[in-house]
């Protein structure tokens, strides 16, 4: 390895295990390096989930031999790293039990046991062991304010022009990255991820004492909820149409696959609803989406564009908006 600076050479040194950070090549580098993490876990008929640096194991348990294979999956991650030179941080690492049945083994690494947690970040989102999204949307409201705050101090006249933008670039993202997956289903999470913009609004100077609906309709805007559907609506476009590089028949299933009548919906080849008994499973991605999605019109749907297809639908969201 070799470090240049403003035209001046370092002397070179090997680097004889892990990855320089910061270097062209290092992401290259990385994926190369741990090309092989899998290799000894998928003996143990684990699941391994590699998203960069940031590995997760799991595995599902219906009893103590499940726990064991599971122990040993992370005795043999643990290996992986000495092998090549690294090491693992258990202070870094937490166990997440989901399930009621769950028998909320205790892990180890080298040794040392891993702590158990109720929730933790996982790529900027909040995951609780129950599933449920509500802390995660109280954490990002909470941030969402403290940036208002900030613009409140900093922006002294705040018109209906320039502060919608400023609040789309600093604010909205807050409240809506990754929001596919953790889309909220409890009023209580809606209402407090809508107060936000309902405050945002309220720090506008030339809207006067008007409803919440009326700054919306003035100023151009819809609701976090409309927003968070019209999203759901674009990924399944996207889905359908092999625009997210994954199999939409692993996801969906369809009318026409079930039989050959003539019927509207094998024509239009609407989506089948799944049928869910618990509540996470029906705000799940595909089952929530399925009837917003069959009860889109025809000429919405078979959109030949990405762009083409928010055009129209923003045109029939307005449509059902005045109508």
């Amino acid at each position: 390895m070799v470090v240049v600076l403003n035209g001046e050479r370092s002397n070179f040194i090997k680097v004889l295990s892990s990855v320089v950070q910061g270097s062209v090549l290092g992401p290259i580098l990385f994926s190369i390096f741990i090309n092989d993490l899998d290799v000894s876990i998928d003996k143990q008929s684990d699941v391994i989930i590699i998203f960069a640096d940031d590995t997760k194991l799991g595995k599902s348990i219906s009893g103590a031999n499940d726990c064991q294979r599971l122990q040993e999956a992370l005795d043999e991650l643990h290996k992986w790293t000495e092998r090549w030179g690294m090491e693992l941080h258990p202070d870094k690492c937490v166990v997440l039990h989901f399930g009621h049945n769950n028998p909320k083994h205790s892990y180890s690494i080298n040794g040392t046991t891993i702590a158990a947690k109720d929730h933790a970040r996982d790529l900027g989102v909040n995951i609780c062991d129950t599933t449920s999204p509500t802390q995660h949307v109280n954490v990002v409201a909470k941030k969402a304010h403290c940036v208002l705050s900030q613009m409140k101090r900093t922006f002294t006249y705040r018109d209906s022009y320039v502060f919608p933008r400023i609040n789309r670039t600093y604010v909205r993202p807050l409240l809506e990255y990754s929001v596919q997956a953790w889309n909220p289903s409890k009023v209580e999470d809606i209402n407090t991820l809508e107060k936000v913009q309902r405050r945002a609004l309220r720090m506008i100077n030339d809207q006067g004492d008007a409803s919440y609906e009326t700054k919306l309709r003035n100023i151009g805007m819809t609701t976090l909820q409309a927003r968070r559907e019209r999203g759901d609506m674009i990924q399944v476009y996207k889905f359908l149409n092999d625009a997210s590089g994954l199999d939409k028949n692993e996801y969906f299933n369809f009318v026409q696959e079930r039989h050959t009548i003539a019927t509207r919906s094998f024509t239009d080849n609407l989506l089948v609803p799944e049928k869910c008994r618990i509540n996470v499973r029906k705000n799940y991605f595909t089952c929530r989406v399925t009837n917003a999605w069959n009860s889109l019109p025809m000429e919405v749907r078979m959109s030949s564009s990405v762009n083409m297809f928010k055009n129209k639908y923003d045109a029939h969201f307005a449509t059902q908006i005045s109508g």
